[in-house]
């Protein structure tokens, strides 16, 4: 009678098994935060009074009254969206980029005598500086006003790019603007957190594909959808941001 032979399955050695984990725990794709850009109004620096100054001023200047309220309806955009807005609602003369000049010199002006940056935002680069994040600034304002202001605040070297919304073809909402600093700081939009206070900027760095804390201060609705689906919200803006509660968000998320 013959014996019926018994089947044995291939065991893989511990060693080639080992190998294999290995391999697939290189493979595994390990996120990290490659960059934080942050936007400058409204995000670092408490400027809206300063903003809405300058257009009084210049609109003033063609006699013509410009309030408060007026104001609300060009915040959000970048300088010379804002301006070419301003313009055909006031049926001005002047030439976009004229006015652009006139608006950048009287903002400077204002802005180097009379600006607050928020008190939660230096514990919070240097939080970031700590755990060697890159940083960058993605503004809708003139870049070389921005560096003076930071400078003038002693922050200006925790950024290595300035990148504003002149230097791409569309302003927020459009995503253009992050993504050029993403570029030229080599990082990739998954790696990415965005810092704004505006619904166009939530908007822009949720279709740049980037994560995003979102600020919104006193002039922003945050019960807005658009600002739901920040992963971080803070209502009320920077001065509410609570640093230890955003750090263990980022080390969640990363």
């Amino acid at each position: 009678m013959l014996e019926t032979p018994i089947a044995f399955m291939a065991m893989e050695s511990p060693l080639s098994f080992m190998a294999g984990a290995k391999e697939a725990a290189e493979e595994e794709e390990v996120r990290t935060l490659g960059l934080v850009i942050f936007d400058l109004d409204g995000t670092l620096i408490d400027s809206e009074a300063n903003h809405y100054e300058s257009d009084r001023i210049l609109l003033s200047r063609r006699g013509i009254t410009f309030s408060r309220e007026d104001k609300k309806a060009f915040v959000g955009k970048d300088i010379v969206e804002m301006v070419r807005r301003i313009k055909a609602n006031y049926d001005l003369d002047d030439d976009v980029m004229a006015l652009v000049d006139e608006k950048n010199a009287l903002y400077r002006k204002i802005a180097l005598a009379n600006t607050r940056m928020y008190p939660t935002i230096k514990p919070l680069l240097e939080g970031l500086a700590d755990r060697k994040v890159p940083m960058a600034v993605a503004t809708g304002s003139n870049a070389f006003i921005a560096s003076e202001i930071l400078e003038s605040f002693g922050v200006r070297p925790y950024f290595t790019q300035i990148v504003s919304s002149s230097e791409v073809r569309r302003g927020k909402p459009a995503p253009d603007i992050f993504l050029e600093a993403a570029r030229r700081m080599n990082a990739t939009p998954d790696e990415t957190v965005v810092f704004e206070d505006t619904r166009y900027g939530v908007e822009a760095a949720l279709e740049a594909g980037m994560h995003c804390v979102a600020l919104p201060g006193p002039g922003e609705d945050a019960s807005l959808p658009v600002f739901s689906r920040a992963g971080f919200l803070v209502p009320g803006g920077p001065d509410m941001l609570d640093t230890i509660e955003l750090f263990h968000w980022l080390d969640n998320l990363f």
